[in-house]
């Protein structure tokens, strides 16, 4: 059947898209969706059976496969109504009876190749440009701007990761004692624990006091969570107990001042 070829790369090129849009970011996908696999296959299958199941004299019924492709096999995934926008025009724009013609192109230089075997398919896709342009994903030039900078600092955060953590030689305190001593001066600045006792004084049913209330309980939940995690922080540094990956974590964020308690409120 002379549609199967061509529609099962313009699938397998729609997959490496939806893929490959997902690095850029928020410019590539508001969401970041978790496209696999099974996806292309679910999708391949669909195809195949349409094309098995087609009548010749109607041939393709392209609004039912774009509507498969966009709203059921891909579009499943997707929960962003301008994310769905994109997906479906890129069914639109791509699965047509203009997929079959000579001058069709998914981005200049990207056309579907007229290939008789697997290797012929391979040779011409390894012929293709090493390093794609963000414009073959439907995406403005500057994009690659955003990646390379995302992708520069996730490998110099790497690099800062991995560097020794203790100090080195001239009898300097350790990161360790340096953690201990300021977890100590933490734990002596820390406030008390609210009474919220004194609320009942105040009327605990009038409108401020009710606001009142549920900030000392999101304050309070914060004492706790860093009282708690200083406390055990310094008994692993004791060797009381075992650093876990939240108090190794608490441990390198203290040096960086960062932490996940400003989640907590």
């Amino acid at each position: 059947m002379v549609q199967w070829k061509p529609m099962l790369y313009g699938v397998a090129f729609l997959h490496s898209t939806v893929q490959e849009r997902r690095k850029f970011g928020p410019l590539g996908w508001n969401i970041p969706y978790e496209f696999n696999q099974a996806d292309f296959n679910a999708t391949v299958q669909f195809v195949q059976n349409h094309l098995d199941d087609m009548d010749m004299k109607k041939g393709v019924s392209w609004n039912t496969v774009r509507y498969m492709i966009g709203e059921i096999q891909y579009g499943g995934r997707v929960t962003d109504d301008y994310d769905k926008r994109l997906l479906n025009t890129f069914a639109k724009v791509w699965f047509s009876e203009n997929m079959f013609s000579p001058e069709f192109s998914f981005y200049k230089g990207y056309s579907i190749p007229k290939c008789t075997t697997v290797d012929h398919y391979l040779q011409y896709i390894q012929g293709l440009p090493a390093y794609d342009t963000p414009e073959v994903f439907g995406l403005h030039p500057n994009a690659d701007i955003t990646y390379q900078s995302k992708l520069a600092k996730d490998v110099l955060d790497t690099i800062l990761s991995i560097q020794p953590k203790d100090s080195s030689g001239g009898g300097g305190e350790t990161r360790e004692a340096v953690v201990a001593r300021l977890a100590d001066d933490m734990l002596e600045k820390l406030p008390a624990d609210y009474v919220k006792e004194r609320l009942h004084h105040m009327g605990p049913f009038q409108p401020m006091n009710i606001f009142l209330r549920q900030e000392i309980d999101r304050m309070q939940r914060i004492i706790a969570l860093v009282r708690n995690t200083l406390t055990d922080l310094k008994l692993a540094i004791d060797g009381t107990i075992i650093m876990s990956e939240n108090l190794r974590d608490a441990l390198d964020c203290i040096m960086g001042f960062q932490h996940s308690w400003l989640l907590v409120y």
